[in-house]
């Protein structure tokens, strides 16, 4: 391995091109995924490795992209595809006599829940590849940095003298999938210290990756990797199709290498043709010296006076509103006027719970916000939209000036609109806080927006919960709102859940306005708990003023019993009671 290392700074390497899109040109009839040919049609898999050797090519990678994804099911069978893909490739490279390397390719790593379970997951592909003697590891088509970490140290153990391979898929914007930027690769690239080689394949062809690397900063001289597809596709009865030119290819990678690229070669709709083009032109160059840029830390700044008050002490009021279900805003505005004048600190709006469609939160909380002055935390859920409209929703969001957002996987769609109406649910809560972490690293950074999560506090496995807390912190959870609060039980949890995170947690106070409304919520609602004692303080026959004086007080003995647990208020507007809120917030306040 250390004369692969050497290599690499001698001269432009050449790696092999794209394996599923050649293997399906070759044989269209196979339908299934081409992994599975390494076991169906070991030969033909054999002889495309020998096609890119043929070519010129120095890494050949094994046909195991899929190891690591949802594409294969049974982990056993991922094994098997494992070693017996890098099986092919090293005899096809042994049967060559020509100086290559076979490659154990492993494709993206997604865990949609962000649990933490990539590494146990894919440990045994990993071993299955190290036990067939894999030296080079290409972690390939990366959208997301989270676990790699963890799966890099475990392969430097195993094998000190391996070399290690980290690429990530870009688009035409320069970000990932997962939302990372080129100069969060860039900065991962130099702070990994298990990666041997970093760069980019997929995702765009050879004209925009040059563009967006002729842009992209150094921070590090440690070998780059450059394997754009051959262009864009187009749908042909069902199968992607690549019209990409050779010669148009290479021309292009001529920007990529000046650029600083030590390895070079080709990705989707890439075929030996065009790495036979490429050894002509670059397998006797010298890589073009990198211009290393120091790697100092950003500047992050948050001027949220909302994020001030949690974390020094003093306790917040927020009040959520729901937004109309027509496009009357008046009430809902006269409503937010009305909390503006009692000094609340901040303005929540749901997002369509339990599946209702209401107005959109973040559109109504930029006009509010403008029209109040009082900071206005939308809901955004996972629901309703997929990666591309999420992440769109915080950049228009922000350029509107919102800074806070309430994070939210989603209530699921009501089941009797589930044949009309389909759920998106790209990301859960915890990968779109991933998300918006990158976003503050790289482009809210000068002023980063804030961010929290709802705390379902009742379920049974209290370690569940904590973990799942916990994961949300990891990605910059900075508080949780919790569900309504009602009995010692209640207040009993959330101290534990605190003391066991060290979580911000703005207790939930929804105040119960009638019989009616408190018999519905003891029995009907999921997840709450209203005692009994509570249900019995109010009559049918109240008059309103009567109930509300209950709720009134109901809620001033919660405040009072959970303050030294929470760290802020949050109250739930029944039936727009706007101004019983604000009185209860008044004595709260003259009370502390």
């Amino acid at each position: 391995m250390n004369r692969f290392k050497d290599l690499l700074k001698e001269k432009i390497l050449i790696t092999d091109g794209a394996m599923g899109t050649y293997y399906q040109s070759l044989y269209p009839e196979d339908e299934d995924i081409v992994e599975r040919a390494v076991m169906t049609h070991p030969d033909r898999i054999k002889a495309i490795h020998r096609s890119y050797i043929d070519a010129g090519a120095t890494l050949i990678r094994s046909d195991s992209f899929a190891v690591s994804g949802p594409f294969i099911e049974d982990d056993t069978e991922k094994v098997q595809i494992a070693r017996t893909a890098f099986s092919l490739a090293k005899k096809a490279v042994d049967e060559s006599g020509k100086d290559c390397l076979p490659v154990a390719d492993i494709g993206t790593i997604f865990d949609p829940a962000m649990e933490g379970h990539i590494f146990s997951d894919l440990k045994p592909v990993i071993d299955a590849f190290l036990d067939e003697g894999a030296d080079v590891f290409d972690f390939e088509t990366q959208t997301q940095i989270e676990g790699l970490s963890e799966i890099f140290s475990y392969i430097r153990e195993k094998n000190p003298d391996s070399v290690i391979i980290a690429s990530f898929s870009i688009n035409k914007t320069g970000m990932t999938t997962g939302g990372l930027s080129v100069d969060n690769i860039m900065r991962f690239g130099a702070e990994e210290k298990n990666v041997d080689i970093y760069g980019f394949n997929c995702g765009v062809g050879p004209s925009h990756m040059a563009q967006i690397l002729s842009r992209a900063p150094f921070y590090t001289d440690k070998p780059f990797i450059v394997l754009p597809n051959a262009g864009y596709p187009y749908n042909l009865r069902g199968r992607q199709i690549y019209r990409g030119d050779k010669d148009f290819f290479a021309e292009k990678m001529k920007s990529i290498v000046s650029s600083g690229a030590n390895l070079i070669g080709g990705c989707c709709g890439t075929t030996p043709a065009f790495i036979e083009k490429l050894t002509s032109s670059f397998s006797e160059m010298k890589p073009a010296e990198k211009t290393v840029t120091a790697l100092e830390g950003k500047k992050q700044r948050t001027f949220s006076s909302f994020y001030k008050k949690i974390n020094s002490g003093e306790k917040p009021f927020v009040v959520e509103l729901d937004p109309p279900f027509d496009s009357d805003i008046s009430k809902v505005m006269k409503s937010a006027h009305t909390l503006a004048d009692a000094g609340v600190d901040i303005i929540t709006l749901s997002d369509s719970p339990m599946g209702r469609s209401r107005m959109d939160p973040m559109l109504l909380g930029a006009m509010m916000q403008k029209e109040t002055g009082v900071d206005v935390m939308p809901h955004v859920t996972c629901r309703d939209r997929n990666i591309i409209g999420l992440r769109g929703s915080l950049l228009g969001s922000y350029a509107a000036g919102i800074r806070h957002f309430l994070m939210i996987t989603g209530d699921p769609v009501p089941s009797a609109d589930r044949s009309q109406i389909t759920p998106v649910f790209d990301y859960n809560s915890i990968r779109f806080m991933n998300m918006a972490k990158l976003l503050n690293d790289e482009t809210f950074s000068e002023d980063r927006i804030i961010y929290g999560g709802a705390l379902n506090y009742h379920g049974k496995n209290v370690d569940a919960i904590v973990r799942r807390m916990q994961l949300k912190m990891e990605q910059g959870c900075s508080f949780f709102l919790t569900q309504p609060v009602y009995g010692d039980e209640d207040i009993e949890r959330l101290t534990l859940l605190k003391q066991s995170t060290g979580a911000k947690i703005i207790a939930g106070i929804m105040p119960l306005v009638s019989f009616k409304n408190a018999t519905f919520m003891a029995t009907e609602m999921p997840g709450i708990h209203v005692p009994q004692e509570v249900v019995d303080m109010y009559r049918p026959d109240m008059s309103r003023e009567e109930a509300e004086a209950v709720a009134e007080q109901v809620s001033l003995d919660i405040a009072a019993k959970i303050e030294k647990t929470a760290d802020g208020y949050y109250f739930m507007v029944p039936f727009n009671r706007v101004k019983l809120i604000c009185d209860i917030i008044g004595k709260i306040r003259e009370k502390e």
